[in-house]
């Protein structure tokens, strides 16, 4: 009877979350009076927390389970299966009165949702859950047949490549954006410095760096904030601040005036009984939003913390308010009727009502939710709205006014793509229509929104991925509906890349050559090709670079053999969409890797500035190990490209492995007229005046 009331006990230990170590140790020491097999002895408990603790930042991180064989429930015989309970689950009557009243905080104000409207209640394509039992129905009942089609549709394919319809946030930086602009800002900061190259003009994105003019705001791997403040060759250390938990992995930082959001995600572990003679560890991923006041740079103080149960996809930022967008994969055999809430992610604590869960009408096999919560940063403990969406998730677009949500489908021969819209204004959100359309998205820029209007490029594969592929753009209507398209374009080839500006549209095809192809799209019911240009290579990153220019960053080629031959630059003149030119291009034959490949915001371009910068990688043609650098480049009609700097990563690489790392960790940004590359373990400051001659430094 001892034993049953100190594991009674056990409750105690938790607050919000479980102390998993505790929770073990008791385990332990009450093992050691017991005979048990050799392989469920407690210290392999230590195994499955040093294998979580151990996962990395490029890791995905879902939902583990480790059981532990009736060797356990024997040592803890005494306990009673209602007192194990009492570790797994909160009380049932209290989590249904906090979600029918969405979360109320003491001021009645809603912390967790705005109720869907009863427009968005049902949309075509997607429909409101009534309760969480529909939740379960569509999770876990009705994808069956759709997974059972699926496989059989997997089964009939050959030549399946898993690189292909796989919808990335990355490569081609929106031509409506101002994305290095420059700014004007108070006190004694200087009136021209780099901004993050982001998607869409006024909706600002996350990164590892960013500056206000007067200082330099870092996030390291270890998850410090460190703010610099720099004059010119002069780097000062002003404030440094770590985050809450040390077990959250650090990804990205929003800086506005004196208030600083940092983006971050990790999982939280909890021990549970699964019936009579099983015992397990279960993991859940969360995605973490930290706001901090650095109004006084020495003394850095958290104002809020936002939880979001799922893993970290993206977010923005417009005027005063943060959207989160996590994807959480809920686990059938945790549901129960006593706790249907569990199919769905919590924030704060707090499960989201089902009505702000959207249901496919039809049966998907994805199971995912995708989660979009917004923040009033006045409030940075608090949520506005959330909406979850079942089955969707893969690659956001975030223009002005819309959030697009896309994701493949792979039920029959024709590969498809379905498209949710959601209208947001100062932290409202709302479903507003869905649609689907042949083919699958190469990359979120490969959207663009104008004048109500969605422009859409794909690669189709009729015949799934064993058929030969062929390309096309579609033009949506508000309700997603297609108003126009142009299909049957480069047979044989797929969408590298893509751009927009204003009526006219632009995008990259690839199979031994690179044709960069124009459209016309002033009439949305008859877009046009215009234009048709075939150079070597091709290019995965497109940015318009002043008046009437084009900039490609991609890979030169063999046009017979199609053999890599290095990085190539390649600068278009578009003054003529149906006549576009190349004008000039610039190779570097030994560089193998470069950091727009993946992520548009590592790139730093300002055509005004005459900059071009990012970081790249070499192998060592002996032993194989890679070796950085950030290479800064210049452009003008009479000289071509121009390298301007070439510098060196290495002390900031420690060994081949973490090469990586640093390539895609690495900022290039300015202030005035000096350069200032910004890594893991310093920043470093160059003469832009003076041939990019190095200044100064600060390393921590």
């Amino acid at each position: 009877m001892a034993k049953k009331e100190e594991y009674h006990n056990l409750k105690d230990l938790q607050s919000d979350e479980l102390n998993l170590e505790k929770v073990i140790e008791k385990i332990r020491e009450e093992a050691k009076e017991e005979e048990i097999p050799e392989r469920l002895k407690p210290e392999h408990l230590d195994e499955i927390l040093n294998s979580q603790k151990k996962k990395g930042r490029w890791q995905g991180m879902k939902k583990r389970k480790y059981m532990v064989a009736a060797a356990w429930v024997a040592v803890l015989v005494g306990i009673g299966v209602s007192s194990v309970a009492l570790i797994h689950k909160k009380d049932s009557a209290e989590i249904g009165a906090q979600t029918a009243s969405s979360a109320k905080d003491g001021s009645g104000n809603s912390t967790i949702s705005q109720e869907a409207s009863a427009e968005e209640k049902q949309v075509e394509g997607y429909k409101a859950a009534s309760s969480y039992e529909e939740i379960y129905q569509k999770l876990f009942v009705e994808t069956k047949q759709a997974q059972e089609t699926q496989e059989a549709w997997y089964s009939s394919s050959s030549n399946i490549d898993e690189d292909y319809g796989i919808m990335k946030e990355s490569a081609v930086a929106d031509g409506t954006a101002s994305s290095m602009a420059k700014a004007v800002s108070e006190d004694n900061s200087s009136d021209s410095y780099s901004r993050t190259n982001v998607r869409t003009e006024g909706v600002d994105e996350g990164d590892l760096v960013k500056t206000d003019g007067t200082y330099i705001y870092t996030l390291t791997r270890s998850g410090r904030l460190m703010i610099t403040k720099a004059e010119g060759s002069k780097l000062e250390k002003a404030g440094e601040a770590s985050l809450e938990s040390m077990t959250d992995t650090i990804s990205d930082m929003y800086v506005d005036g004196n208030t600083v959001c940092v983006v971050a995600y990790g999982y939280d572990t909890d021990v549970s009984m699964e019936g009579e003679d099983t015992y397990a560890v279960n993991s859940t991923n969360y995605t973490k939003l930290y706001t901090y006041d650095v109004s006084d740079k020495s003394n850095i103080v958290l104002k809020g913390t936002i939880k979001q149960e799922g893993y970290y996809e993206t977010s923005r930022k417009v005027g005063n308010y943060m959207y989160l967008f996590s994807t959480y994969y809920a686990q059938e055999e945790n549901a129960s009727d006593d706790h249907p809430e569990l199919l769905v992610p919590k924030i704060n604590g707090v499960p989201i009502q089902a009505s702000d869960v959207f249901c496919p009408v039809e049966p998907q096999t994805d199971t995912t939710q995708l989660v979009i919560s917004s923040v009033n940063l006045e409030e940075p403990d608090k949520v506005m709205a959330s909406r979850s969406l079942i089955g969707a998730g893969g690659m956001y677009y975030v223009s002005q006014n819309n959030i697009y949500v896309c994701m493949s489908q792979y039920q029959t021969q024709e590969i498809t793509t379905q498209i949710a819209r959601f209208s947001y204004a100062d932290g409202a959100l709302e479903l507003k229509a869905a649609g689907q359309i042949n083919g699958t998205i190469h990359d979120s820029f490969c959207l663009d929104e104008n004048n109500g209007y969605l422009r859409v490029v794909v690669t189709r594969y009729p015949n799934g991925w064993g058929g030969q592929e062929s390309n096309g753009l579609y033009v949506l209507d508000e309700n997603m509906k297609v108003s126009g398209k142009i299909e049957d374009l480069a047979f044989g080839e797929s969408i590298q890349s893509a751009r927009f500006l204003g009526d006219t549209g632009y995008f990259v095809t690839y199979k031994q050559v690179d044709p960069l192809f124009s459209v016309d799209l002033k009439d949305p019911e008859n877009p046009k090709v215009i234009g048709e240009l075939k150079v070597t290579g091709f290019s995965e990153y497109l940015h318009f670079y002043g008046e009437n220019k084009l900039l490609g960053i991609g890979q030169e080629t063999d046009p017979d053999t199609g053999e890599l031959r290095g990085i190539k630059l390649s600068m278009f003149d578009i003054s003529n969409p149906a006549d576009v030119k190349e004008v000039d291009k610039i190779v570097l034959k030994d560089i193998d890797i470069y950091s727009p490949q993946d992520n548009y915001k590592s790139v730093m371009i300002d055509a005004d500035e005459n900059i071009i910068g990012f970081a790249m990688g070499a192998y060592d043609k002996v032993t194989y190990n890679l070796k950085g650098y950030y290479g800064v480049f210049g452009y003008s009609a009479e000289d071509g490209f121009t390298q301007e700097l070439m510098q060196s990563l290495s002390k900031a690489t420690g060994n081949s492995s973490d090469s990586y790392n640093v390539i895609d960790e690495t900022r290039g940004i300015y202030i005035g007229d000096t350069f200032y590359l910004c890594q893991n373990q310093g920043i470093y400051a160059f003469d832009r005046s003076d041939g990019y001659k190095e200044i100064g430094k600060l390393e921590w």
